[in-house]
């Protein structure tokens, strides 16, 4: 018997970003009920999004966007604003009746504080804030086991361990789990030395081979710290000690992921690189929703390639493992800095080579500290994020002497 899914309710936030777009398109295709669509400032897209799905509440950053947004819909949707009013209509998502879905597609730290309002509103939390999970994964995790909520990823890499180990009968780290084969794109610098790359233009940095992402993803992606976010990503969804996981690049991109067995059985998740996938399985779990488009022709298909990531030329994967090994506040942290590097690459302030010294050198600057708290962790954000301000300023002031 195929799932009703009209009985799913489902709130999308960072609907006007990349992740969120394709989130509305898939519960357009579903038939799902919507909500909550939470965006930023992107009022006029966010009008559209809600003229197509007819959302419970709308959500905007601030009192302007509202004003705005409430101008575009001719005031028939219920307009909310600011964080805190965000974090309360996801709480109160716990007094709903019936399958009540989260996708979480809002970018960086400041996601963190609506997954632990999801985790505790006891909802199906759909994962796409690979930040929150990094910096508090055990906190969330915690607080969905209290509430009686789930997590499914959404980052295609972890959907398809979450699947492969599923198909494997186990639900996270075990004795029968070898290792976790993580793969990636590679980037657009693959093959590139450290020095050849190292005054890339944003221009360049921005065209990514496979996947459409947003500004901030896609120099993660060609840095690799994207990638190395997703081996700490996988060590807090699945229990899994960081040797346990190995990177390769993968430049085709229909491999996802694979999970290898003690018995030397290597299970792996195959599609077509496109995010809606991932999305429609985790609003669908355990059952799988029909598809019409994105088969896979294996017959096109001319080869599979295989590759090790060059630690030398891409610094920051190795910071990922060494920040994930040492633990408590260190790998927020290094998120913090990165975000700060990464925006002062943008600007034009550093150079692409010079991201993973601003954030190698903030993280030696500091020190790691226990994260038994929300607030421990934001102080470590905090202070990351003025190191690196100050090492940045270091680098511009050196060129101007």
């Amino acid at each position: 018997m195929s799932m009703d899914y009209s009985k799913i309710n489902v709130s999308i936030l960072g609907s006007t970003g990349s992740v969120g777009e394709q989130a509305v398109c898939v519960c357009e295709e579903l038939g799902v009920k919507i909500d909550i669509l939470a965006a930023g400032r992107n009022a006029a897209l966010l009008a559209k999004q809600a003229k197509r799905l007819n959302p419970r509440v709308l959500s905007v950053a601030d009192s302007d966007t509202a004003a705005e947004l409430q101008r575009l819909t001719d005031g028939k949707f219920d307009i909310i604003y600011g964080a805190d009013a965000l974090e309360k209509a996801i709480i109160s998502l716990k007094n709903k009746s019936g399958q009540n879905t989260v996708v979480h597609s809002i970018a960086g730290l400041d996601g963190t504080r609506y997954a632990l309002a999801a985790a505790d509103a006891g909802v199906r939390l759909a994962m796409a804030n690979k930040e929150a999970i990094i910096a508090a994964g055990d906190m969330i995790r915690e607080r969905l086991e209290r509430s009686g909520g789930m997590l499914i990823p959404v980052d295609s890499e972890h959907s398809a361990i979450f699947q492969c180990m599923r198909a494997g009968g186990v639900s996270a780290a075990s004795d029968s789990v070898r290792r976790i084969l993580l793969t990636a794109s590679g980037g657009p610098f693959y093959g590139m030395t450290f020095d050849e790359m190292k005054d890339m233009p944003p221009s360049r940095t921005l065209s990514h081979p496979t996947w459409k992402m947003g500004v901030k993803i896609t120099v993660d992606s060609a840095t690799l710290m994207n990638k190395g976010f997703e081996v700490m990503e996988a060590v807090r969804l699945f229990c899994v000690a960081p040797d346990k996981i190995e990177v390769l690049v993968h430049r085709q991109s229909i491999i996802h992921s694979m999970v290898e067995y003690i018995d030397n059985t290597v299970l792996a998740q195959l599609a077509s690189p496109d995010m809606r996938s991932c999305i429609r399985y985790a609003l669908s779990y355990p059952e799988r929703a029909e598809c019409s488009y994105g088969s896979l022709d294996f017959t096109s298909l001319s080869s599979l390639t295989f590759g090790k990531p060059d630690f030398e030329a891409f610094p920051l994967l190795g910071a990922a493992y060494d920040a994930i090994k040492e633990g408590g506040t260190t790998p927020a942290a290094l998120i913090s800095a990165d975000e700060a590097a990464v925006a002062a690459y943008l600007s034009g302030k550093i150079s692409f080579g010079e991201i993973s010294y601003v954030v190698s050198t903030a993280l030696d600057r500091i020190q790691s500290r226990n994260s038994d708290s929300i607030e421990q962790i934001y102080e470590a954000v905090r202070e990351a994020g003025e190191k690196a301000e100050t090492i940045i300023g270091e680098i511009t002031g050196w060129r101007r002497n």
